[in-house]
């Protein structure tokens, strides 16, 4: 694969990432609480996925029992325990802090791919962590600072942990040959069977209206199944450290649908932080 091609995987899920508000703020305006969003993205993507599957390759469903960890893995400890805590960082810190507590995640994926996978820690990847840190600090706008409680500061940490968790376990589960569509099919049904029993799954299915479906559909497909299978894909070709500050475009994404749809301020400090990401992805694609 060419150089420069095998990094767009992981900038384009980042991006789709970063749309996530689009669909995300109206359905929390029809009434869904958090916890409910993730459920219905989570079941409509690994629907969506599973059929697709089911016409391309039945084989894809299947795995090895002695790899299911790796499965339970990415869909529990990553996307359940990243959402549920990103979602109560949210409340606790509000969405500025929580973003940029949700980037420490580099900092995770970095330790945990040097004592796992022997990763080289270099000069370069050191500094694109320290733009990738910083941009989004200033992106988030907390750059002037604010009080943050002890339970929020472990909300939001936690939050960078298990999302930096998804990309140990689905290298393991690249590592045994699965492809990145099975991976993340596992990702979505593992998530949602964990999500469903504190979604008021009742409450829930009589609510939906069609707009309804169609915004859960949106974020099911357009910001979960896209994203996924491309930040799994880009994984196959672009060691984790460096995926997990590529993929700090999405606050830069959402900063921008903040401004262009939700008319937020731009001001000079974001547009600082957004160079000092874009500068960080592309020292990260210099091999």
């Amino acid at each position: 694969m060419k150089n420069k091609l095998k990094y767009l995987y992981v900038f384009a899920a980042g991006s789709l990432w970063g749309i996530i508000s689009l669909f995300l703020k109206p359905l929390l305006a029809l009434g869904f609480s958090q916890v409910q969003t993730v459920t219905l993205r989570c079941i409509i993507a690994a629907a969506a996925l599973g059929l697709y599957m089911l016409v391309k390759d039945k084989s894809l469903f299947k795995i090895r029992l002695k790899d299911l960890w790796c499965f339970l893995g990415t869909g529990l400890v990553s996307l359940m325990f990243f959402s549920i805590c990103y979602f109560y960082s949210m409340e606790y810190n509000g969405v500025c802090i929580a973003v940029i507590l949700l980037y420490t995640s580099p900092v995770f994926v970095m330790l945990l791919s040097l004592l796992l996978f022997r990763e080289k820690i270099t000069y370069r990847k050191i500094t694109a962590l320290v733009l990738t840190v910083a941009g989004c600090v200033f992106v988030s706008g907390i750059a002037g600072g604010k009080t943050i409680g002890l339970l929020g500061i472990t909300l939001g940490i936690c939050s960078g942990l298990g999302y930096a968790l998804y990309s140990i376990f689905s290298r393991y589960a690249l590592m045994r040959n699965y492809n990145s569509a099975t991976i993340s099919f596992y990702t979505f049904l593992f998530c949602a069977l964990g999500c469903l029993p504190f979604s008021s799954p009742v409450e829930m299915t009589l609510s939906l209206s069609p707009k309804a479906v169609l915004l859960s559909m949106g974020i099911g497909i357009v910001c979960c199944v896209m994203p996924y299978l491309l930040y799994t894909k880009g994984l196959q070709y672009v060691e984790n450290t460096k995926a997990s500050m590529i993929v700090a475009v999405e606050p830069v994404v959402a900063s921008v649908i903040g401004i262009t749809v939700y008319n937020e301020t731009l001001t000079p400090v974001k547009i600082a932080g957004v160079v000092m990401v874009l500068a960080a992805v592309l020292i990260c694609s210099k091999d």
